[in-house]
């Protein structure tokens, strides 16, 4: 009777080999690519030229519509929804075949549609736990990374300085000759261009970013690289 009982046990405890091979058939399933003709664009962030990037996205019921087909027996459930300031946060949590994975979203609380968004955002990204739209994750993140990792131009804004206390201190007066001498970089024609002032009547913000740039160019090998026209 004792053997009955421990034979039970590990029966109830060791998963059945046919449903993990059922499991990685439905996982293979949700990780096609999606249906072209499925997916969307919207503008995403602003890279640091302030450039807009441009992100694919699958909507909630693209989601859905696919659990349908490739996992019928799916079941979602929400399982926090909480209220920061404005910001509503929901976590939905995506079970297929006992195997239950979550994901979190977040919209505006003030409005029925920010809160709707929350959810249907929430589900997707516990979707894509299982597999589904993965790539275009990926391949959003991937862009983020390159965006960030690519060097930008200086953006200087009013370079003229105000009053007295704000003008260009004599020490990066220096800073930027020496490095128009070291260089042969003709400082005052770069701020000219560049600025449509010349060097000394900078403010200290601007002439921090000039030198910057200077330094740049000096790196370079003297190589000028155009910087943003002030504004």
């Amino acid at each position: 009777m004792k053997n009955n009982a421990i034979q039970k046990n590990r029966s109830e405890q060791e998963p059945d080999p046919s449903n993990v091979v059922d499991f990685s058939t439905t996982l293979k399933g949700l990780s096609e690519t999606v249906d072209p003709h499925l997916i969307r664009r919207r503008a995403g962030m602003r890279d640091r030229n302030g450039h807009t990037q441009m992100v694919d996205y699958v909507e909630w019921h693209t989601v859905a519509d696919i659990l349908d087909d490739k996992a019928p027996n799916w079941q979602h459930e929400i399982r926090d929804l909480r209220s920061i300031g404005d910001i509503m946060t929901v976590t939905v949590a995506i079970t297929i075949d006992g195997v239950t994975r979550e994901g979190i979203g977040t919209g505006r609380a003030t409005s029925e549609t920010g809160i709707k968004k929350a959810e249907h955002d929430a589900l997707k990204r516990a979707a894509v736990k299982f597999g589904i739209a993965r790539e275009l994750y990926k391949k959003e993140f991937d862009e983020i990374a390159q965006a960030e990792s690519e060097p930008q131009t200086p953006e200087i804004t009013d370079p003229i300085a105000r009053s007295l206390g704000d003008m260009v201190t004599a020490k990066q007066l220096g800073m930027i000759r020496s490095i128009g001498r070291n260089s042969g970089v003709d400082v005052d024609g770069e701020c000219r261009e560049m600025m449509h002032c010349s060097v000394e009547e900078l403010s200290k913000r601007a002439a921090s970013d000039l030198i910057d740039h200077l330094q740049t160019i000096s790196h370079r090998g003297g190589t000028v690289q155009p910087m943003r026209r002030a504004s």
